[in-house]
């Protein structure tokens, strides 16, 4: 054989080698990402792996993996979960974490700033956020974590039912003593019924009443200008809102699941059951419900045959005006990856919360664009005009007052804290109207404990 024949083949073999090589690393070269959220339901996934799948067409050499890990939109239950896994060196590349919750992820030091690996591009888009929910998740000029499904409450109600008890169905409770005067028609309209008014057994609800009254939560500005020391529950507020709340369950005009943040078992309680009515609906003729709920909720009203009113959250009286605080949740980017997985994760945050994304994600769930240019866009696409319901939370949370009250509580052990009131709270939703001393002595109680949590937390962080 030729010394050129020889040549030849060596190079054709050389060749397929470094073939192999090149095609062995392009392989390796694919970052792999795991996305963990709450959302378990038909629609939401849906509207979410439509992004997904648009940014892996445009980066092939990225594979992001969504999915949740339980069936109840639980924010705890994920984040322990995440928080094990990350103990075992298997974090998520990237965790939707409750607003509720950000302190505690910030201090568990499971995570990276998100400010840390975003380009000065990234960065700039951050002036198009609204204020009010960017300002929940930046410490100092840090930015943690980037808001994506952010919500406030709503009134969700039965205009039917509003119509066969003689109120105006395009006028809903807009005050306490408002849902007082629509429960009492109600439940006489309609005996059928087993309450007038359902929501969940949450604090959110009251954090909300006492941000609208310009109160605090907790201590120290809530959270915001030095650690949570103290609860603030025996506040006269506080007295006033839980008194309100006890005495419409003396009177047969709330009810709720029995269990502690049931979102959607609460949306069913609305929609569905008690048979024998001559309205057609569920078991109440009001819920106070998130904004998150709107297209779901919407979709099994029509399904259901009932016309479907959505207002904005009832305040407790004419003159708390001081506005509603953001709920939901942002999105996270654990520290246990390489930069190259981070910078992924990073890019692809910034993606899904992008001006047209953001758009999308709105309008396909009923979660607020969280960027005025998504806004926008719904304006000039005449959206709102369609569908006005959408505009509700959006309207609502642009009269808020910014100040420590509608900021919303921080605290590290906010799951402690909050389950302390819960407790309290279902002990008083006992089918009775109870005595003040007795809700002030139940609440002084919950206070004591939830100040005992906040003290054991703090030490782990001084």
């Amino acid at each position: 054989m030729s010394k050129l024949k020889k040549l030849s083949i060596l190079m054709v073999i050389l060749s397929l080698v470094l073939g192999m090589v090149f095609t062995s690393s392009a392989q390796e070269a694919t970052i792999e990402l795991d996305f963990v959220h709450i959302f378990s339901d038909d629609l939401r996934p849906g509207v979410l792996q439509g992004i997904i799948d648009e940014y892996q067409a445009m980066n092939p050499n990225v594979k992001i993996n969504a999915y949740s890990t339980n069936a109840d939109s639980d924010y705890d239950e994920i984040f322990n979960s995440a928080m094990a896994n990350a103990d075992l060196g298997n974090a998520p590349s990237i965790v939707q974490v409750e607003d509720g919750l950000t302190q505690q992820a910030i201090d568990y030091g499971y995570f990276v700033p998100i400010s840390d690996y975003a380009t000065e591009e990234q960065m700039a888009t951050l002036d198009d956020v609204f204020p009010s929910i960017l300002s929940y998740f930046v410490e100092g000029d840090v930015l943690w974590s980037m808001p994506w499904n952010i919500s406030n409450p709503v009134l969700y109600y039965n205009k039917d039912m509003f119509t066969a008890a003689g109120l105006d169905p395009e006028n809903p409770p807009r005050t306490f003593a408002e849902i007082d005067a629509a429960c009492d028609a109600l439940m006489s309209a309609i005996p059928e019924l087993r309450a007038c008014v359902n929501w969940a057994m949450s604090s959110w609800y009251i954090e909300q009443w006492v941000a609208m009254s310009n109160e605090l939560f907790i201590n120290n500005d809530n959270g915001r200008s030095a650690r949570a020391t103290e609860a603030l529950f025996t506040s006269q507020t506080m007295l006033d809102i839980v008194t309100w709340w006890d005495s419409l369950d003396g009177k047969g005009y709330f009810t709720y699941s029995g269990r502690l943040n049931d979102m959607n078992g609460e949306g069913a309680t609305f929609l569905t059951g008690c048979a024998g009515k001559s309205v057609k609906g569920g078991c109440t003729a009001m819920t106070i419900n998130s904004t998150a709920g709107i297209t779901l909720i919407q979709g099994y009203s029509q399904r259901l045959g009932f016309q479907l009113g959505i207002g904005r959250l009832p305040t407790p009286s004419d003159t708390a005006t001081n506005g509603v605080s953001i709920g939901g949740g942002s999105l996270f980017v654990s520290v246990d990856q390489s930069d190259e997985e981070i910078q992924a994760a990073v890019d692809f945050i910034f993606f899904l919360t992008n001006t047209e994304n953001a758009a999308k994600w709105h309008q396909g769930t009923g979660y607020m664009p969280i960027r005025q240019s998504s806004f926008d866009l719904g304006i000039e696409a005449g959206f709102y005009d369609e569908n006005p319901f959408f505009r509700i939370a959006i309207d609502q949370l642009a009269e808020t007052i910014p100040n420590p009250a509608s900021a919303g509580a921080v605290m590290g052990p906010n799951t402690a804290v909050k389950r302390e009131l819960l407790t309290t709270l279902q002990e008083l939703m006992n089918g009775q109207i109870d005595t003040p001393e007795t809700i002030l002595e139940k609440l002084t109680s919950a206070n004591e404990r939830a100040n005992a949590e906040m003290a054991d937390y703090n030490r782990d962080f001084e």
